[in-house]
């Protein structure tokens, strides 16, 4: 009797796990991808925050470009150049609202709404801006491939 007992009661186990395992729906990998490229958003600007040269370079693929509020274009080894300036004083940079837009397999693109305040390039940097950043996944992660900033006007 006492193994009829133990056959039951691992079906009853057996069940509950299935029905607790089928019931729960896996995140989308396009999700799980997105999340990751929020979290690349964040990473960019507190290395750029920070004058993490390292990091940028780490974030940035080889032809990445950058559009600047001013019209100004710059490349991955410019902008890299532009974060070690001594005189760049950026006093807070943050985004908010992050929205990832479209995520592929390989492309991803989002918007934020950065707030700069401080002076970078002899360029003032004091309000809110949207940014578009665009990411691509070279050699299994993601990289910077292109962004361009759009002042809000108040």
């Amino acid at each position: 009797m006492k193994f009829v007992y133990g056959i039951a009661t691992c079906f009853l186990v057996l069940i509950a796990t299935a029905t607790l395992t089928l019931g729960q729906t896996p995140k989308k990998s396009g999700e799980s991808e997105a999340a990751n490229v929020a979290v690349m958003d964040h990473i960019w600007l507190d290395a750029a925050h920070n004058r993490d040269t390292g990091t940028m370079a780490w974030l940035f693929a080889d032809d990445f470009v950058e559009i600047h509020p001013g019209g100004e274009i710059v490349d991955k080894k410019e902008q890299i150049e532009q974060i070690q300036d001594p005189t760049r004083k950026i006093e807070e940079i943050h985004p908010d609202d992050i929205d990832v837009r479209y995520v592929s397999p390989d492309v991803a693109m989002l918007l934020d709404t950065t707030t700069i305040r401080g002076l970078s390039g002899g360029v003032n940097y004091n309000g809110t801006y949207k940014v578009i950043r665009v990411f691509v996944k070279q050699q299994g992660r993601w990289r910077a491939i292109g962004a361009g900033i759009a002042p809000i006007k108040p």
